[in-house]
Formats: structure tokens, C-alpha cells, sequence
């Protein structure tokens, strides 16, 4: 009995150092970039377009901001911010299926040569080993594809850009936008589009001109424009408002599933606590409380799964804006996986 409680507070302790860094899905206070970035300011904003800057930074993540510096000269900042994040969410998942595969060998271990009603649930724990296997081996094939591309726009070797993200990737925090997810944007940010301002060019049109108003995730944002000028330019602009609010909506969503998510796993880890002490009482068993652990590691990686879901959105929110190229736009990214989808309900990864 001693050495199996060894062998779990061991386990507890992979566990501890996994849910240290796990990226919340609560969004941190608003940095002073972020915050200008949504609104007109007057002189703040004119500042703002006399310093122009980069988007990436309202990551503030020191990895994201050296891929961006070694790739200098490309055109791919949305592609190289998408298969970083894609990079830590993969390595974060490894991780914890790398700990439920050590959970499922102690189960399996604790029952060999016990007399059990019946042998299901060996057979169970047999098919649980060989999925956790067969995922962990896909999950190592999608790093090295994203480590592949990255090394390739940095224009430098695998083991080079490997060592450049060595601490970051040690790192189980997940890159996250300091900013809150806004509500409505006024109109004036379709100014800061190309294609905004290529339509105002051959119509004659001033793209600061907008009409008031604000864009939200509404449905009836397919309404027409009014306003003076070619009509062409106004179905342009019409086009941008509604791009601009199914990223918005696509946005809000995401940060509802993320937050939903963590708060999964904080009841999560509630439970996990609430059955060691009932394991140390005698109450459960520890194949039990491995079974408990293995709950928790799921929850943790659709956690991970749904952050990053959430800050792709942000990069495809801030390319419908002007601010970046919408990751649908990078022809390598389209060829390769990124993330799969959480939804609402939080199925399992």
C-alpha cells in the first residue's frame, strides 16, 4: 500500500506541474495597445498611424514576437502566429495524454492477477493504452509538421527554431490576446482595410468617411448601406461590415467555449482533490482515483483545445480589421491541420 500511494502522489505530481501553467480562458486586464485598437481615439489614434504596430503584440508572447523578427521580409505573419499557437496547444496535449497513458499502465498494473468478476474492464484499460498511443503518435507527427513550416519561413534548420521555442514550449501557457472580446466596433475600423481603400481609390470615395454606426455579431448585418458615392463602393464596405461581424461573431463564441471550458476543470480538479482524501481514507481505491485523474486530463486537454480555438480567432478577428491577413488567406496553413473544433457542449477532443 505504501508504494502505491508513492507511485500515485508521483502521478499527482506530473499532474501538479501539467495544471500550473494551463492557459485560462479568462481574458487579462486590456493592455494600452489592445485597448486603441477597436476604438477611435482622436490623437491617440492618429498617433497610432504614425507608429503603426504590429498586431502579434497583443499576444505579448517573447516566442511569437522572435518568429515574427526571424521571418522578416516574408508575407505570412497570420500563418507563422497560427502554427505557433497550433505548436503549443499539440505540445500541451502530449503532455496530458502522455500522463493519462502512465494513469491507464497503473490501472492496468493494480488489477493484474486480482480476481475479478469479469475481465472487461482489463480489456478496457487495453484499448485505452493503444488509443492513447495511436493519438500520441499523431500528436508528435502535427509538431513536426508546424515545426517544419516555422523553420521554413524563419529560413533556419528544425533544430535551430526548436531551440529558439525551447522555453516557451516548456512552458503550459498558451499564447492569449491582452484584450477583452468586444461587443461592437464602430464603423470607422473598415478604414484601415486594404481592400477598403483600393475601393475608395477607383471610386473617388474617402474611406474615412464612414457612415455611423457600429458593427456587432447580429444576424442583420447583411443590411444595406447607405451612403453617398458609387454604389459599388457601398456594397464594398457593406461586404467588409458583414466579414468584420462573423469574425467578431466567431470570436465571441470561441471566448464562450473557452470560458466554459475552464470552468470544466475547475470543478474538475475540485472533484480530483475531494477523491484523494477520499482515497486516503479508505473510502476509494486507487484504481479509482486514477480513473478520476484520467476525467480531469480530458477536461484539461479540451481546455487547451478551446484556447486555442480562441486565439486563432483573435488572429482571424484582427485581419478582418485591417490589422493582419486572415489565416484563410495563407495557402500553406489550408494544406495543413490545425486545431480540431470544440464545441459548445465541449464534446470530447
Amino acid at each position: 500500500m505504501k508504494r502505491s500511494r508513492i507511485v500515485a502522489a508521483a502521478v499527482c505530481g506530473t499532474l501538479a506541474i501539467a495544471c500550473a501553467g494551463t492557459s485560462i480562458a479568462m481574458v487579462r486586464s486590456t493592455s494600452v495597445l489592445a485597448a486603441g485598437m477597436f476604438v477611435d481615439r482622436g490623437e491617440a489614434r492618429t498617433r497610432a498611424r504614425m507608429e503603426p504596430q504590429s498586431w502579434w503584440v497583443g499576444f505579448e508572447d517573447p516566442a511569437m514576437d522572435r518568429l515574427m523578427a526571424a521571418s522578416r521580409g516574408g508575407n505570412a505573419e497570420a500563418g507563422i502566429a497560427a502554427a505557433y499557437i497550433a505548436l503549443k496547444v499539440k505540445t500541451l496535449e502530449l503532455v496530458y495524454l502522455e500522463n493519462t497513458r502512465a494513469a491507464v499502465s497503473r490501472q492496468a498494473a493494480l488489477i493484474k492477477n486480482s480476481a475479478l468478476p469479469h475481465d472487461d474492464f482489463a480489456k478496457q484499460l487495453a484499448q485505452r493504452q493503444a488509443t492513447a498511443q495511436t493519438a500520441i503518435e499523431k500528436l508528435q507527427a502535427q509538431r513536426a509538421s508546424f515545426i517544419a513550416y516555422l523553420a521554413r519561413q524563419c529560413r533556419t534548420s528544425k533544430a535551430a527554431l526548436e531551440e529558439m521555442l525551447a522555453d516557451a514550449l516548456q512552458s503550459k501557457q498558451l499564447p492569449r490576446f491582452a484584450a477583452d472580446v468586444p461587443r461592437e466596433l464602430p464603423m470607422a475600423v473598415l478604414a484601415n482595410r486594404s481592400d477598403i481603400n483600393l475601393a475608395a481609390a477607383l471610386y473617388g470615395a474617402d474611406p474615412s468617411a464612414m457612415p455611423e454606426g457600429t458593427i456587432d455579431a447580429a444576424a442583420d448585418e447583411a443590411r444595406d448601406i447607405e451612403m453617398p458615392g458609387k454604389p459599388l463602393y457601398a456594397h464594398a464596405v457593406a461586404q467588409a461590415r458583414e466579414q468584420v461581424a462573423e469574425a467578431l461573431q466567431r470570436l465571441r463564441m470561441q471566448s464562450d467555449i473557452a470560458n466554459a471550458a475552464y470552468a470544466r476543470v475547475v470543478n474538475a480538479r475540485e472533484a480530483f482533490e475531494a477523491s484523494k482524501l477520499r482515497r486516503d481514507r479508505g473510502e476509494i481505491s486507487e484504481v479509482q482515483l486514477m480513473e478520476d485523474y484520467q476525467g480531469l486530463l480530458l477536461d484539461l486537454h479540451v481546455l487547451a483545445a478551446a484556447n486555442g480555438e480562441l486565439a486563432l480567432a483573435w488572429i482571424v478577428f484582427m485581419g478582418s480589421i485591417g490589422n493582419g491577413a486572415s489565416i484563410d488567406t495563407v495557402a500553406d496553413l489550408q494544406q495543413m491541420p490545425l486545431l480540431h473544433k470544440v464545441s459548445r457542449k465541449l464534446r470530447n477532443p
